[in-house]
């Protein structure tokens, strides 16, 4: 096979040699796979190099720490399934420089960690649970890159058809939550038992309650104040929506607000995102999904002083773009979309004195959201059970 770029990099030739020496067996594996077995070169828009290995060899490729170092690093990634899929909370690791911020370190190199499960191997992907045969794993075949043999799953062409189908065609607009073959059907991941994300508590949880309440109330007017005076249209949504529609208020055991703008709005307001300071410190979050056909995924409005001493208040503006008859978003990295009869003409409803713009159809929307939103459920989780969510296997 000819010569490839990427598989010619330091960080690629060290972790091969390192993996190879550890007697820690690998193979290419997805983005990467597909585009050796069909262009016989990597696809230049993927990021990563994607390898796979066996999980049973996890405790063990974390050993390697010292061997890749001092030039390179181990990152882990929990998992995001919330569903006790795999006998590991960390699906996949990256291989980067090691250098204090990640987005800077160039090419890295993308670890799933694939478990045999009787005749099938099981695996996480970002929020998707996983499986195909055993069949393409139980034995690797090997291919002839820059001058080393490595590994790739066995019958890799019918591999690529369980996870692509028709993968000799390029599609630019494949995702891998929505499209992947390979996706665990509805029926199975029912019945998966639910666990709890590990998240990393860097800032103090609070609920709307006490002064957090009052201080909140204030914050959503003062944001609603800043986007009316420049004509940038908005609504309420998600737990804020329902808290207020339901129950006439915030919701208790909420600990931010959320509202939705149109996606044509998003770069005219972060043009004028100095107008919210002092109140607010602003943050966006870049879009870095397909899923969505703007560049800004949404904006974070931080006060200063609950920022500075790590105190988790803020309100989320989420940016909603216009697919065809659809409005595509993400939140909580869930892909979501819904019909754009409920944000085409808003309606508005009296809260604190005041009318604030809501969906239309609010009501609707809220069943879409939530099923029975007029009973709280204190066991809803919104980032698997919102029933605004694209991706398969969720609700």
């Amino acid at each position: 096979m000819k010569k490839n770029s990427k598989l010619t990099t330091k960080i690629f030739k060290k972790t091969y040699k390192v993996l190879t020496e550890n007697n820690i067996p690998f193979w290419l594996e997805s983005g990467t796979l597909l585009g050796i077995i069909r262009d016989s070169k990597c696809i230049e828009k993927h990021k990563f190099i994607d390898i796979g290995i066996p999980g049973e060899y996890f405790e063990k490729f974390m050993n390697l720490k010292k061997q890749l170092s001092p030039f390179y690093r181990i990152k882990l990634v929990a998992d995001l399934s919330k569903r006790e899929w795999i006998p590991n909370d960390y699906p996949k690791a990256v291989i980067m420089k090691n250098i204090i911020k990640s987005k800077y370190a160039g090419q890295k190199i993308r670890v799933t960690f694939k478990y045999k499960k009787e005749d099938k191997y099981i695996w996480v992907d970002k929020r998707s649970c996983k499986w195909v045969s055993s069949h393409f794993f139980e034995k690797l075949d090997k291919i002839n890159i820059n001058g080393m043999e490595i590994n790739v799953p066995r019958d890799a062409e019918n591999y690529l058809t369980a996870r692509y189908g028709n993968w000799k065609v390029v599609n630019n607009k494949w995702l891998s939550s929505i499209d992947d073959l390979s996706i665990v059907d509805s029926e199975t991941i029912s019945k998966i038992p639910k666990k709890d994300r590990i998240r990393k508590h860097t800032k103090k949880p609070i609920k709307l309650e006490g002064k957090y309440y009052n201080r909140m109330k204030r914050l959503i007017l003062f944001a609603i104040k800043i986007l009316e005076k420049n004509n940038i249209p908005y609504w309420l949504d998600e737990g804020t929506l329902l808290g207020i529609i339901r129950d006439g208020d915030l919701l208790p055991w909420d600990h931010d607000a959320d509202m939705g703008i149109p996606g044509e709005y998003a770069e005219k307001l972060w043009k004028i995102r100095y107008q919210f300071f002092p109140v607010f410190f602003v943050v966006r979050k870049m879009a870095s999904s397909s899923w969505v056909p703007g560049k800004l995924r949404n904006v974070k409005l931080k006060p200063p002083f609950e920022r500075i001493v790590g105190i988790n208040l803020h309100i989320d503006l989420f940016f909603k773009y216009k697919v065809g008859d659809r409005q595509h978003w993400i939140i909580m990295n869930a892909l979501k979309h819904s019909e754009s009869k409920f944000f085409d003409k808003l309606e508005t409803t009296m809260w604190e004195g005041k009318e604030v713009s809501i969906p239309s159809n609010a009501k609707e929307y809220l069943r879409l959201n939530y099923g029975k939103w007029e009973v709280p459920d204190p066991n809803f989780d919104a980032s698997i059970d919102n029933g605004t969510i694209a991706e398969k296997g969720f609700r």
